[in-house]
C-alpha cells in the first residue's frame, strides 16, 4: 500500500504501520533468500506481520472486498463501495499476494520473488482504493494485504464480516459466465453473505425502480435470504420481488388416501410463500413487494426475474445434512448464469454469531 495508507489511524489510535515490524517479519539466510512467517495479513506497506490490523470498536461490521488487478475486480470494488455507503458500513479492500504455494510451505522464498508480489499487491490496492473513493467520498475504506490464499484471507475475514464482495472471474478468467474457484469456495464456506459481482457498472442502477429479487423456498437458507433482501431493498427505497416456484405434481396419486381433499397446488403455493413474507413486510413496511408464484424449475424462475433486477438474494444450500456443506445447484446455476449480482446469504449455522463489531 502506499505511504498515504500507512499513516492514516486505525479506528484505536494507532496507526497501520504500527502493525507491523520488518525486523520480526523476515530473515536472511543467504544471498537473495528470505525465510518468510506463516501467511497472514497485514495493514502496512512495508510488508506483514501476524496481527490483524484492529478496527473501530463498535459499529456495522466492514464490507469485505477482494481484488486481483483486473478490471472485474474494480467493478466490484465499485459496488462494494455503494453497498457500504448504503449500509453506513467501512470499506475493507483485500489482496492476496499470491506467493507460490510449494514455496510458502517451505518458508523460503528468493527475497526478489516477495519484494515484487509485495509491489504489485500495494499497486493493486492503491489503484482499488482509488476506485472506491471516487464518487463515495462518505465511505471509509481501509486496505489490506495477505501472504496466504485469496480463499483461506476471505473466509477469515468473513467471520466478522456483514458482507464479502467478490467478482465472477479475476485474472485469467476466459469465460465471464463461469465461475472462478476462489468464487465458489468463498460462496459455499463463507461466514457472511457473499455478494458476487457481474454485468454492474457504476451508476447503471436506478435503485427506485430496478427491483432486488429473492427466491424462497421454505428452507432456513431461504429464510435468511429473505432477511437479506428485505433489508437490501429497504436501504435502496427499492421495491422486492419474492419468486416462489410450484409443482403440478398431483398428490392424490401418490397418497391415495379415500376421502382426502387435496389442495389445489397454486392456491397452496401462494398462501405458503404469504405466510412466509408476513414477519419481513411487518419489519420493512415501506418496502414495496411483488409476490411471484410460478409453475417452473425455481432456477429457470429466478433467472426470468434477474432481467432487469439490481440485485438477486439466495441460500447457499439445501436441506439439512450433507447438504448444508455444499453449494445448492439452484444457487450455483444462478450465480453461473444471471446477469447482475448476486448475493448468496448462508444457512442460519453458518453465519457468524456476531453483528458488530466486538470492543478491542
Amino acid at each position: 500500500m502506499s505511504n498515504a495508507s500507512t499513516s492514516e489511524p486505525t479506528g484505536d489510535g494507532r496507526r497501520w504501520s504500527d502493525l507491523s515490524s520488518p525486523k520480526q517479519r523476515t530473515k536472511v539466510l543467504g544471498p537473495g533468500v528470505v525465510v518468510l512467517p506463516r501467511p497472514s495479513l497485514c495493514g502496512a506497506s512495508d510488508g506483514c506481520s501476524t496481527p490483524r490490523p484492529r478496527r473501530k470498536s463498535m459499529g456495522p461490521l466492514p464490507t469485505i472486498v477482494g481484488v486481483d488487478g483486473s478490471a472485474a475486480a474494480l467493478d466490484a470494488v465499485r459496488w462494494a463501495a455503494l453497498d457500504a455507503r448504503l449500509h453506513l458500513s467501512d470499506l475493507l479492500v483485500v489482496s492476496a499476494m499470491s506467493l507460490p504455494e510449494v514455496l510458502t510451505g517451505l518458508g523460503v522464498l528468493p527475497d526478489t520473488v516477495v519484494h515484487q508480489a509485495r509491489s504489485e499487491t500495494d499497486r493493486i490496492l492503491d489503484e482499488a482504493r482509488e476506485t472506491a473513493t471516487r464518487g463515495t467520498a462518505t465511505v471509509t475504506v481501509d486496505t489490506v494485504s495477505s501472504e496466504a490464499s485469496a480463499v483461506s484471507t476471505l473466509l477469515e475475514l468473513s467471520e466478522t464480516a456483514r458482507m464479502v464482495v467478490i467478482a465472477t472471474r479475476g485474472l485469467g478468467g476466459t469465460e465471464q459466465r463461469s465461475l472462478g474457484s476462489i468464487g465458489f469456495a468463498v460462496t459455499t464456506h463463507a461466514r457472511c453473505p457473499v455478494t458476487v459481482v457481474r454485468g454492474w457498472t457504476d451508476g447503471s442502477i436506478d435503485h427506485a425502480s430496478q427491483p432486488v429479487v429473492v427466491g424462497v423456498d421454505g428452507t432456513k437458507a431461504s429464510a435468511a435470504a429473505m432477511t437479506s433482501a428485505f433489508e437490501e431493498a429497504d436501504v435502496r427505497s427499492a421495491p422486492l420481488t419474492a419468486v416462489h416456484s410450484w409443482s403440478d405434481t398431483d398428490l392424490s396419486i401418490g397418497f391415495p388416501i379415500r376421502g382426502m381433499e387435496w389442495p389445489d397446488n397454486r392456491r397452496a403455493a401462494a398462501d405458503h410463500l404469504a405466510r412466509l413474507l408476513e414477519p419481513h413486510t411487518r419489519l420493512h413496511p415501506t418496502v414495496s413487494v411483488r409476490s411471484v408464484v410460478v409453475k417452473d424449475k425455481p432456477v429457470q424462475a429466478l433467472l426470468d426475474h434477474a432481467q432487469g433486477a439490481q440485485l438477486v438474494v439466495i441460500g447457499s444450500h439445501g436441506r439439512g445434512g450433507y447438504a448444508e456443506m455444499m453449494l445448492g445447484s439452484t444457487s450455483r446455476s444462478v450465480l453461473t448464469r444471471a446477469h447482475c449480482p448476486v448475493t448468496v446469504v448462508p444457512s442460519p449455522g453458518r453465519l457468524a454469531a456476531v453483528t458488530h463489531r466486538p470492543s478491542m
